[in-house]
């Protein structure tokens, strides 16, 4: 029986690379022939899992002075093995799974692993400006993605585009790389209650735009096209309600938000719980993104599943998903207003594609599949 390392490298306040670390976690369960050993990096992390889902895991303190000690040795090749894959060997592990992105591939030599790519958005030009990519962060995710293309037994990645896109710029081996998408955790949850308790009139008509307080996530473009067309007809009714853990732009949007007079129309909520979540989808009209980076995205997987219409970033989206939404030119506050007036005015137009949407999650969130292809990679190989 394999023991397999599941590598959680990520803080409580990540969102959706949590979210997905849960399903993952959940699917690898459902192998059989495997011995699971979940490792954190993160206090924060450990305790949640251990306190709100109720995974055992391992805690290794990437951070302490002797770890990073013995690592820097490492690195400068004085020391022969990482104080990582020290502890690793001391779990007698056959086999790692990086499951989110993570710089501590570096310091894996002798056991084989598997590696997680989100997302290339540090390669493109156009983003270099954001403070969330600043000089060092891409340095490490590249050094990170340069040692998996050389050295990962299989790299798991999103989409086709970013997989063809990882081969060319890393010069990665193509049998390396596979396309496998996760559920988002929340489809996952049952049903607790059907309503929302607030009775806060923002939860009565809203357009809903679930992502953390990065600028990427270009909140500011709702806050534009809503004091541009907030009080026409078709929008005067409709609100936006915003959610997630403030990556340092929530102070900024809220006083822009308060500046335009827009706090009537424009709700900035911090990070809710899932179940929360789930509530708002259920109970909002539609799905909007605006962001700079996400070729998928879990808000779109999660649209798909509630039956509710996305508009979607046309220049970041998959060509898979481009049928299935309602793209939108984030240069352009009229164009929104076009999309969702073309919503409300046609609902066979709306409910074809909201169909078309749903099939596609379940074409793709097929258990079964999933899981094979899991057990290809983990076990298989």
């Amino acid at each position: 029986m394999k023991k397999i390392a599941l590598i959680l490298d990520t803080k409580v306040d990540s969102g959706g690379a949590l979210g997905m670390c849960l399903t993952k976690i959940n699917y690898i369960k459902k192998l059989s022939g495997v011995n699971l050993v979940v490792i954190t990096t993160y206090k924060s992390t450990s305790d949640l899992l251990k306190k709100e889902y109720k995974i055992n895991n391992f805690f290794y303190n990437k951070n302490s002075i002797i770890n990073r000690f013995i690592n820097f040795f490492f690195r400068l090749k004085i020391s022969s093995i990482s104080s990582l894959e020290t502890c690793l060997k001391k779990l007698k592990i056959d086999k790692i799974f990086f499951i989110t992105p993570s710089y501590l591939n570096i310091l894996i030599k002798k056991i084989d692993y598997n590696y997680t790519v989100f997302d290339l958005s540090h390669l493109d030009k156009r983003l270099i400006n954001l403070s969330e990519h600043d000089i060092k962060t891409r340095r490490i995710r590249d050094l990170s993605y340069e040692e998996a293309s050389k050295y990962a037994k299989f790299i798991i990645i999103g989409t086709s585009e970013n997989k063809d896109f990882f081969k060319k710029y890393y010069k990665c081996s193509p049998e390396k790389l596979k396309v496998i998408k996760f559920v988002p955790y929340i489809c996952t949850l049952k049903d607790i209650n059907n309503k929302i308790s607030s009775s806060d009139q923002l939860f009565k008509n809203f357009l809903l735009y679930p992502a953390q307080y990065w600028e990427h996530k270009n909140h500011k473009f709702l806050i534009n096209f809503f004091n541009k067309f907030g009080t026409i007809d078709k929008l005067k009714n409709i609100t936006l309600v915003c959610t997630g853990y403030d990556k340092g732009q929530l102070k900024y949007l809220k006083e822009l938000v308060n500046s335009k007079n827009l706090n009537k129309k424009i709700k900035l909520l911090n990070y809710v719980s899932d179940e929360e979540l789930k509530l708002l989808y259920k109970n909002s009209i539609g799905v909007v993104f605006p962001s700079l980076i996400g070729s998928h995205s879990f808000p779109l997987y999660e649209a798909f599943y509630f039956k509710k219409p996305i508009f979607y970033n046309e220049d970041i989206l998959s060509k898979e998903f481009k049928e299935l939404v309602y793209l939108i030119d984030i240069k352009s506050e009229q164009d929104l207003y076009n999309k969702i007036s073309s919503f409300l005015d046609n609902k066979i137009k709306s409910q074809k594609i909201i169909n078309n949407a749903e099939k596609k999650f379940y074409q793709i969130f097929n258990e079964e599949k999933i899981i094979n292809q899991l057990k290809f990679v983990l076990i298989d190989n």
